[in-house]
């Protein structure tokens, strides 16, 4: 999935991301590893782009291959589960298997209890 993060004020693509974190390329800002940001994601979807605010700790900057990753640190659930429905969705497309039935299989408890311990 393409898209982009923005940094103040600046954008950068996307190498890659999760519901947890991020990795850019184009990156030319100052932070370091530990640094606190806030910071916006555009992700295109195959339907309409999912654009979000959240706030990020840095975990990697490579000034060489000018690239970035981090840790999202707050972020909306609802966010969070419009990025893992995307994801599903594209694996699925792909042959992949899709995500369990939680109502079935009980595993729902682990997911309301990171929830909890995210807010």
């Amino acid at each position: 999935m393409k898209g982009f993060i923005s940094i103040d004020g600046c954008e950068y693509p996307l190498k890659d991301w999760s519901r947890r974190g991020f990795s850019a390329t184009g990156y030319r800002a100052g932070h370091y590893p530990g640094d606190k940001i806030e910071m916006s994601v555009r992700v295109d979807l195959a339907e309409d782009p999912l654009v979000f605010a959240c706030r990020a700790v840095v975990v990697w900057v490579d000034r060489d291959r000018r690239e970035i990753a981090g840790v999202f640190t707050h972020m909306d659930m609802r966010i969070q589960e419009q990025i893992m429905t995307a994801i599903f969705a594209r694996a699925a497309g792909c042959g992949a298997c899709a995500p369990l039935d939680t109502a079935k299989t009980g595993q729902d408890e682990p997911l309301r209890e990171e929830a909890r311990l995210q807010a």
